[in-house]
């Protein structure tokens, strides 16, 4: 497999490839779906939407969240209402993308490859620093792939991360679709409405003692405390078992010494490349023609990066003038070797011919590292000693207590044979749980209804192993009203006032004239109104979610809409405006050559508003 992979080469990894070649392990574990990828849940664009895609979808929704509030952050402590709509967005994204990708001709054989050289070089499908596609297949089956399904996974994800990154570049647009988003930007809107505030209203509600009592009593449900537990543990830590290795006299000189012959030996060129793809030409003459052309610039002294720029066909590098990064003999294409081993800094070699492209490559870098010193190698060589042997030691002894656990034994009967301190967590529960910093692991066994007292578990946190049983349970209990009236009083109101906002909000709608309009708004505090022109869709005189909703409306329309701090917008849309050409043609022009940051931003915005919201969705919504 590693040799045909070679043969197929045509380009270098694409910068994404490497997170999203672990992707599916990340987000399935070790359990298998089976076939249960294949089962349709409806279509986004006409692009079937499996088990999988929610898989990936959750996952990313997960980590977005993540990486705005902190790795801490658990997604489910979310209202189930709000997660769900959160994940169901992302998927629509993600498919959006999948089929916007697919219609740019990005899902190809070239991705495929690129896909392929990423596996070949991921470390969880190497023995001894060897692709080994035994592994590779083990590690797949065990989430539920094939080794095809995988592959052709992977390939879509880094596709559709391909376009939407494309959505971003600057020569992304032609003149013509420039010209169509800047009058999509620029349109405006004229609209009167009134904004019922949500707050105030909320202050004028009175709650009377017996409301409050009767709520209670009827909602008891809500009111139960949380559950409560705590464990016990003990913490195999590797650090603990350094001072037990022992270092062989001769393996820090051997070590070095074969430092040595290895650099010698390494390879430590850099190159860049301008790819010409046969599939993109009607016969192989052809494409041959136009690698033949621009070979003849570059011996007229046409700069290299610049001709890469403007004629190579790899998508991925033409941008960074070719580069390939260093050359690996692992990873390039044997005739990749042939065709530059006598070549010297600067140098380019001739017309390389693979099954499917065209190259001609360049030397950009050349023997410029030197050897670390003897005293940096040791320290190198025993730290890794270290850190090995450790690590092996740890599981060693882990070995032994997981097969007590496999053998039903007892928490106490593992931590007697460890020797280890036994600890005792705080209680948690399943909102304040911050064991670990949050471990879902952890967590799923504790509040796990099937985990019964004195169970033993284990989880891997790397550098250590915890072993824990559940050792406390507080079931929950209805508690009282005058512990939690604060609470109650705050969800009677909440319910009134969303109640009497849309009894308002349909009073306000029939309205037939101003006058009647001007009383009614005279008549409540927390009632106002405003008139405002030329409204355009990045205006921040109102909040998104309602001019989303003005902009995907027509003239002459009322609608009403919430806004997430609860206030509602009655909004009467007189007319919508076509933006002039003197618009259109600076905001074009900023677009051009002071301002790409600010349109793309802007651009971004019509995309997720106009292309996703407009998204032909068609789901199951019971997997919601």
């Amino acid at each position: 497999m590693m040799e045909s992979l070679r043969n197929f080469l045509t380009g270098p990894r694409l910068l994404i490839v490497v997170l999203v070649c672990a992707l599916p392990f990340v987000f399935l574990g070790t359990s298998s779906l089976g076939t249960t990828f294949n089962s349709s849940f409806g279509n986004i664009n006409g692009e079937d939407v499996k088990e999988i895609d929610l898989q990936i979808a959750s996952n990313s929704t997960v980590q977005k969240f993540k990486s705005v509030y902190g790795e801490e952050f658990d997604f489910d402590m979310l209202d189930e209402e709000f997660k769900a709509d959160a994940i169901k967005q992302e998927l629509i994204i993600q498919k959006v993308l999948y089929s916007g990708a697919k219609s740019m001709g990005l899902i190809n054989q070239s991705t495929e490859l690129k896909i392929k050289k990423e596996i070949i070089k991921s470390p969880r499908f190497q023995v001894d620093g060897e692709f080994n596609e035994n592994v590779y297949e083990a590690q797949v089956n065990s989430s539920g792939f094939t080794k095809e399904s995988y592959i052709e996974i992977m390939t879509g994800l880094s596709a559709s991360e391909l376009y939407r990154s494309s959505l971003n570049a600057v020569n992304f647009v032609t003149d013509q679709e420039l010209y169509q988003l800047a009058s999509l930007l620029e349109k405006s809107t004229n609209i009167d409405f009134i904004k019922i505030n949500f707050d105030n209203l909320k202050s004028e509600i009175v709650n009377t003692e017996d409301e409050i009592k009767s709520f209670y009593e009827a909602n008891e449900i809500l009111f139960f405390s949380d559950e409560q537990k705590s464990f016990k543990y003990l913490v195999l830590d590797q650090s603990n078992y350094s001072e037990l290795i022992e270092v062989p006299d001769s393996y820090l000189e051997d070590g070095y010494q074969n430092y040595l012959n290895e650099f010698v030996n390494a390879a430590q060129t850099r190159i860049s490349h301008i790819m010409i793809d046969k599939n993109n030409y009607e016969t192989r003459e052809d494409a041959f023609d136009s690698i033949n052309k621009i070979e003849e610039l570059i011996k007229n002294g046409e700069n290299f990066s610049e001709l890469a720029s403007v004629y190579s066909e790899d998508i991925v590098t033409s941008d960074i003038g070719g580069d390939l990064e260093y050359f690996d003999k692992d990873i390039f294409p044997i005739e990749f070797d042939e065709a530059i081993k006598d070549l010297e800094l600067n140098e380019v070699s001739k017309i390389v011919e693979l099954e499917d492209t065209f190259h001609i490559l360049k030397i950009t870098e050349k023997n410029l590292s030197k050897p670390l010193s003897a005293d940096e190698v040791k320290d190198n060589l025993l730290a890794e000693l270290i850190e090995t042997e450790s690590y092996a030691l740890m599981l060693d002894e882990f070995t032994n207590l997981e097969d007590m656990i496999f053998n039903n034994d007892s928490f106490d009967q593992i931590s007697i044979a460890s020797s280890k301190t036994v600890y005792t967590s705080d209680l948690y529960t399943k909102n304040n749980f911050d064991f670990e910093s949050n471990n879902q692991a952890i967590k799923d066994y504790l509040f796990s209804p099937n985990t019964t007292i004195g169970e033993p578990f284990s989880v891997d946190l790397g550098d250590r192993i915890i072993i824990m049983a559940l050792d406390k349970l507080i079931e929950p209990q209805l508690q009282s009203l005058e512990s939690i009236k604060d609470s109650v009083i705050n969800m009677i109101t909440n319910s009134k006032a969303k109640e009497k906002m849309n009894l308002l909000a349909t009073e306000i709608q029939s309205f037939s004239n101003d006058d009647e309009k001007n009383k009614f708004i005279d008549a409540y505090n927390y009632v106002e109104s405003d008139s405002f022109v030329d409204v355009k869709r990045y205006s921040s005189l109102l909040p998104r979610e309602v001019l989303n909703k003005v902009f995907i409306n027509q003239a002459d329309t009322i609608i009403s809409e919430d806004a997430s701090n609860g206030d509602k917008y009655i909004v009467t849309i007189k007319k919508f405006n076509q933006p002039l050409e003197t618009d259109i043609q600076n905001i074009i022009e900023e677009y051009n050559t002071f301002s790409e940051e600010i349109f793309v931003t802007r651009m971004n915005q019509i995309v997720n508003n106009d292309i996703f919201e407009s998204a032909r969705v068609n789901l199951n919504n019971l997997i919601f």
